[in-house]
């Protein structure tokens, strides 16, 4: 049985919700998160062999971090895993996103869920090891694609402090690993950018083009229960690697990147596949 920290589980419709419900089912205890519980999707473990604990917490509210761990260490008498994924999705081209709306996801998607990261290690080390895991995506190994380059930078910066923290940390027994979900069906929290350039919009069609990109070539996108259980299995798993993806689809988005070091092949495929039809 593990107990596990899970943040970003208010929407009926997201993979925390449907992780939450997994872990319940498997018989762990899980303590999920979200910023408001008033307009929070209920969640409960009924009939299920685990438990799931309601808490409200906010990435950019450092103070009540260490409240929290404190209180399920009490409860509980240890934290096993903390699964980080709360945060929200900034979508627009490059020169869509003004950079302040940019700095801000920033904020909450990479400071907030490091504060709860330094927040969550002491008592990981004190109960003689755990598991962090954050929920990032395959486009972070791949090559992202277009209108999604600030959000991808935000996983993109976790991943890469966490897989630093995975060899500091590998003496005390804290397992990391970053598991990259390709599409899902969810209702992530979005913004959009609305930034007009000095000329106009060079690429006003480029949501569109987003769209259409994962529906004709893009990973095949995955219900929100599919994903969780392939999330809930690395969760549970007495060897978690370093990193997982969800599926076959997102595996092999992955491994293009990881098969070709310099990436131009990688990149000329992404470019045909994004290209307008007739270019």
């Amino acid at each position: 049985m593990r107990i596990v920290l899970l943040t970003g589980t208010g929407s009926a419709q997201g993979i925390g919700h449907a992780t939450a419900l997994a872990l319940a089912a498997a018989g762990h205890v899980v303590y999920a998160t979200a910023r408001d519980l008033d307009s929070a999707a209920p969640l409960d473990a009924d009939g299920l062999p685990g438990r799931i604990e309601r808490r409200a917490l906010d990435l950019r509210d450092r103070a009540a971090m260490a409240p929290l761990v404190e209180e399920i260490v009490a409860a509980e008498g240890r934290l096993d895993t903390l699964v980080n994924n709360a945060g929200y999705g900034v979508i627009g081209g490059v020169e869509q996103v003004d950079l302040a709306m940019a700095r801000e996801s920033f904020e909450t998607n990479v400071w907030g869920t490091m504060a709860l990261v330094q927040e969550a290690l002491p008592p990981m080390r004190a109960g003689g090891g755990g598991h962090v895991v954050l929920v990032s995506s395959c486009f972070v190994p791949g090559l992202p694609v277009m209108a999604m380059g600030y959000y991808l930078a935000a996983k993109a910066a976790l991943e890469a402090i966490l897989h630093s923290l995975a060899v500091e940390a590998a003496p005390q027994g804290i397992r990391v690993s970053c598991w990259q979900p390709g599409p899902v069906l969810t209702e992530l929290e979005r913004v959009w950018g609305d930034r007009v350039p000095p000329g106009g919009d060079p690429r006003p069609d480029l949501s569109d083009a987003l769209y259409r990109w994962v529906a004709s070539a893009g990973p095949t996108p995955q219900p929100p229960a599919e994903a969780a259980a392939s999330l809930a299995a690395l969760i549970a798993a007495d060897d978690p690697p370093p990193a997982a993806q969800s599926g076959a689809a997102s595996a092999a988005y992955a491994a293009t990147a990881l098969r070709d070091p310099s990436r131009r092949a990688e990149l000329a495929a992404l470019l045909a596949a994004v290209a307008p039809s007739g270019e």
